[in-house]
């Protein structure tokens, strides 16, 4: 777990002896990505890599409205896991603040209230998607510390961004990696910024970015779409 997560106290510390033996208990260990199978070999007899997908019956109809408000509407979403996430991009937040509105949904750190437009506080999980689409974003941001635990992540966050056709710049790492339509960039101040500037400044072409991620979204990673490939995961 990254030092400064919450939640790295409450870990046991035998957390990898507990794992083993109850992954050593099961038939086949199934992980969402391809270093969590490197991380886990060996644990059960058989590890299994099955890509997270995302419900369609679930976010499929939700439909943000692109407000066309004066200042673009830049979002984040997450928990309090990701503190040093949100770390990296403080200063951006801060400069950014008088050219962009910034929403943050779930986790704001208390330094950053006051360059932040709106906060939305978490909600139940079977709330969140229809909470993510009404923050109505035009751009959406996916920072994550480059560190053991976060390159073992999965693409999730990109899949719910994108299939609300939220466009999205992230940072350059593993999880996000692949063909997504997303701007990848270097956790560096002036690459964040530059790009952020570059996205919002054409409001347009910053609406067909969001539609070309949420057709790659909607083509490649509906569950409903792979159902064949969970049941080969799940079954003997």
């Amino acid at each position: 777990m990254p030092v400064k997560s919450l939640h790295k106290a409450h870990i046991h510390k035998d957390i990898a002896k507990r794992f083993r033996k109850a992954a050593g208990l099961c038939n086949r260990l199934v992980v969402a990505t391809e270093p969590l199978a490197q991380a886990y070999k060996g644990f059960s007899d058989e590890v299994w890599v099955q890509p997270n997908c995302i419900e369609d019956a679930v976010w499929g109809k939700l439909q943000p409205t692109r407000r066309g408000a004066a200042k673009p509407r830049v979002g984040w979403a997450g928990g309090v896991g990701h503190t040093g996430d949100l770390e990296m991009i403080a200063d951006v937040v801060r400069d950014l603040a008088d050219e962009v509105d910034w929403i943050f949904f779930g986790l704001c750190p208390d330094a950053l209230r006051p360059y932040v437009a709106e906060f939305h506080g978490g909600v139940p999980l079977p709330q969140y998607p229809a909470k993510l689409a009404s923050l109505d974003l035009d751009l959406a941001l996916a920072p994550l510390e480059e560190n053991p635990f976060n390159e073992a992540k999965s693409h999730l966050r990109l899949l719910e961004y994108g299939i609300l056709g939220y466009p999205v710049v992230c940072t350059d790492i593993f999880p996000y990696q692949g063909d997504f339509p997303v701007w990848r960039v270097a956790n560096r101040y002036r690459d964040w910024t530059r790009t952020i500037r570059e996205a919002v400044a054409d409001r347009v072409a910053l609406g067909a970015a969001g539609d070309r991620l949420r057709e790659h979204v909607r083509r490649y990673w509906l569950l409903e779409e792979h159902l064949d490939d969970w049941m080969k995961a799940w079954l003997p």
